[in-house]
């Protein structure tokens, strides 16, 4: 008969086996006395856990760093969508003043004509039927000419939106905006799965008249409505600083002498820079009389090089000008004069 010695617990510190507890968190074995020293180490662990959260809770209550960072992004979009409406603003009461003056100068050179016209023939005594009905006629023509000559209109600019933002919580999907028949924005029914994978570009038409001109098609289209022929004038509604920009347009009407033009080239073989006038064909090697309707046309706006470019795609021809910025400063803008009534000028936005 055999008898084996039962195996007793040793302290993992001292490695003697008198008076062992075992340790129910990490089930090691200790001694009287090194379990009293485990029992300290665990409570300064707790200590440290316990700083920890009061660090914690402190750094809570005090000022996040992130928030301020926020409200300075806010604060900054706000300024800056203040001045964006401000500087609009402002240039609309510049150009509306300009308008308003050039009306006033365009009329008050025919006035007194036709006055000293009907007195000079009454104090003569020297007029007939012929002569009434010709006055007449011309009062009718100047009339319908002060009615249908709208200054200008108040648009809405979609393509230079300001828009509205909101706070998103990190992490989340982003949903589309919802959509009101009201905004003045762009719609975000019709471009929600388009800008989330490019950024919308701005498109170029006309905004700004003097003179008889019917915008259409959305600022796409100009086209003189006068009742004689004169001149009359339409801006483009957008500027340009920097970079190179391209407007493809299309001569949809016109007599001759070609009289639609933009910036630097018009009709009769004309070229201006910068207030001088040039009709030599050599020189620059534009020939208005080689355009015809249905005609497209590319103006290049290269405000890095300082030049425009007209480049005529069925006669495969480019003119060239170098611009002055001291002369013709930044930002520059597209301006097309029509002559004839029915000219018709339109922007293709297709290119």
């Amino acid at each position: 008969m055999s008898a084996s010695a039962v195996s007793k617990k040793q302290c993992v510190t001292c490695n003697k086996g008198g008076g062992v507890l075992t340790c129910d968190g990490c089930q090691q074995s200790f001694c009287g006395k090194h379990v009293i020293e485990h029992r300290q180490e665990l409570a300064g662990q707790l200590d440290n856990i316990m700083q920890e959260h009061d660090l914690l809770q402190q750094e809570f209550h005090q000022p996040s760093s992130k928030k301020d960072s926020l409200l300075k992004k806010i604060d900054k979009w706000e300024k800056d969508s203040i001045e964006k409406i401000q500087i609009a603003a402002e240039t609309a009461r510049k150009a509306l003043e300009e308008m308003l003056q050039q009306v006033k100068e365009e009329f008050a050179t025919k006035f007194p004509i036709i006055v000293e016209t009907l007195r000079a023939s009454r104090e003569a005594d020297d007029f007939s039927e012929h002569d009434l009905d010709r006055w007449r006629k011309q009062l009718k023509e100047l009339t319908a000419e002060m009615k249908s000559s709208s200054i200008a209109s108040f648009v809405a600019d979609k393509n230079e939106p300001i828009f509205l933002r909101k706070l998103q919580k990190s992490g989340s999907t982003p949903q589309p905006p919802a959509t009101t028949t009201n905004s003045t924005c762009p719609s975000s029914a019709s471009t929600a799965s388009s800008t989330a994978s490019r950024k919308p570009r701005l498109q170029a038409g006309f905004a700004q008249i003097l003179g008889p001109i019917l915008i259409e098609d959305d600022g796409l289209c100009a086209k003189h409505t006068g009742l004689t022929s004169d001149y009359a004038y339409v801006r483009g509604r957008l500027l340009y600083s920097g970079g190179s920009h391209t407007i493809r347009f299309k001569l949809e009407k016109f007599k001759k002498q070609y009289q639609i033009s933009s910036v630097g080239w018009f009709g009769y073989n004309q070229t201006y820079e910068h207030g001088s006038c040039v009709s030599d064909c050599k020189k620059h090697g534009y020939n208005s009389n080689k355009m015809e309707i249905n005609d497209i046309l590319r103006l290049t706006f290269d405000c890095d090089r300082r030049v425009i470019q007209l480049f005529h795609e069925r006669l495969k021809l480019t003119h060239t000008l170098k611009v002055n910025i001291d002369e013709t400063p930044y930002p520059w803008q597209l301006l097309v004069v029509l002559f004839h009534s029915g000219d018709c000028v339109k922007v293709l936005n297709d290119s």
